[in-house]
């Protein structure tokens, strides 16, 4: 084991180390001025940390940023009575750090002329979807038909007005 150091003060250096941490030798006007120096650099570190609490509408928008999709393919059905139904299927991965159980997109189906044949919001059931984790979902569109030259496009909107937001029904999973 080797030996700890020994170290020595003179008497005087003690002394004056100690005047200073008393304040003695000082003027009050200085001390008061280095006190109230490192309240306002505390303050000035520590108040924008304590800013305002988002809203409820901006906890949303900032959850459904975080989230990526990918259209893989898109499928008219039929039922029984002949009805068409827009089945489109999307990979969607969460790269935040907020699950939503729920994920409202914007279906856009333009023609094979590039004219707009429909646009519906989807709500995508995302269940079990964790944050990091990828997922492969499906949405349907009742009374939409995708014609051959017909194009699919899947848009998660950003920035929609706080009335839009709160109609969504993962607004009610961050209120």
């Amino acid at each position: 084991m080797l030996p700890l150091p020994h170290f020595s003060f003179s008497p005087l250096l003690l002394r004056a180390l100690g005047a200073t941490l008393r304040g003695e030798g000082q003027t009050m006007t200085k001390r008061h001025a280095m006190l109230a120096s490192v309240a306002i650099l505390a303050a000035t570190i520590l108040l924008p940390a304590c800013g305002p609490e988002p809203t409820p509408e901006q906890r949303l928008e900032q959850a459904r940023y975080n989230h990526e999709i990918f259209p893989v393919g898109a499928k008219t059905l039929y039922g029984e009575d002949g009805e068409p139904t827009l089945l489109v299927d999307l990979q969607v991965a969460n790269k935040g750090g907020v699950p939503l159980e729920h994920l409202t997109v914007l279906v856009l189906v333009r023609g094979g002329d590039g004219t707009e044949k429909a646009s519906r919001r989807v709500t995508l059931n995302l269940g079990d979807l964790r944050p990091g984790i990828g997922a492969r979902v499906s949405g349907s569109l009742p009374g939409i038909e995708l014609g051959e030259a017909d194009e699919v496009t899947v848009e998660l909107e950003h920035n929609l007005p706080p009335d839009v937001l709160r109609e969504f029904p993962e607004f009610a999973e961050v209120n």
